[in-house]
């Protein structure tokens, strides 16, 4: 376990060696901004080599029209993860240590699904990251990701989500590991999507 804690700190490491200041507006270059105003997501990729294996990884930014605490509620209620994590079949909730908790997802398609369990704990008041729990039974190697909210212009958020993932399996890795990060850094659209339905329409 310690080994593997070691791992995911140099995976934070290696996002904040790729992307310097990558939760703040700040490192947007001005085409993204203008992407953003315009309701766009904005991603970017990249991978990760570590002695546990390569991770395919990504960061996805999207501006949602609701005040960050509002984000952050729905981010700490393991109910909504059902709604804001692609190919999601089934996300229970399977314990809790404190405030962190959690989660086993079922997730796939119609012929080919795998199971595993993350632990998501609320780091900071603007910061929530989740890791996958290996002493559990696992279908993935790994994964790791957070989200970040910050407050952006009209009292809505601008929403980061990271995310690395990495895939054992040969022959699955070899075919569909871009589908699988492109699936992933779908997060994003559908977090702000579910944020602002539980809203309804504003006047």
């Amino acid at each position: 376990m310690a080994r593997r804690l070691l791992a995911l700190l140099a995976v934070l490491c290696a996002l904040v060696l790729a992307f310097p200041g990558h939760a703040q507006a700040g490192s947007l270059t001005a085409d993204e901004k203008t992407r953003l105003a315009r309701g766009e997501v904005v991603k970017r990729t990249f991978d990760v080599e570590l002695p546990e294996g390569d991770f395919i990884g990504g960061l996805g930014y999207v501006v949602i029209a609701a005040p960050p605490a509002e984000v952050m509620a729905v981010l700490l209620d393991p109910g909504s993860y059902r709604y804001i994590f692609p190919l999601t079949q089934e996300a229970r909730l399977v314990g809790r240590n404190g405030d962190d908790f959690f989660l086993t997802f079922r997730q796939g398609g119609a012929k080919v699904s795998g199971e595993y369990t993350v632990r998501a704990r609320r780091e900071t008041p603007s910061l929530v990251r989740f890791w996958m729990d290996p002493s559990r039974p696992h279908d993935i190697g790994d994964c790791w990701g957070y989200f970040r909210v910050d407050p952006a212009e009209g009292g809505k958020t601008l929403l980061t989500y990271g995310a690395l993932l990495h895939l054992e399996f040969g022959v699955i890795k070899l075919l569909f590991q871009e589908k699988i990060r492109t699936y992933a850094l779908q997060t994003p659209e559908l977090l702000r999507r579910h944020v602002e339905d539980r809203r309804g329409p504003r006047p």
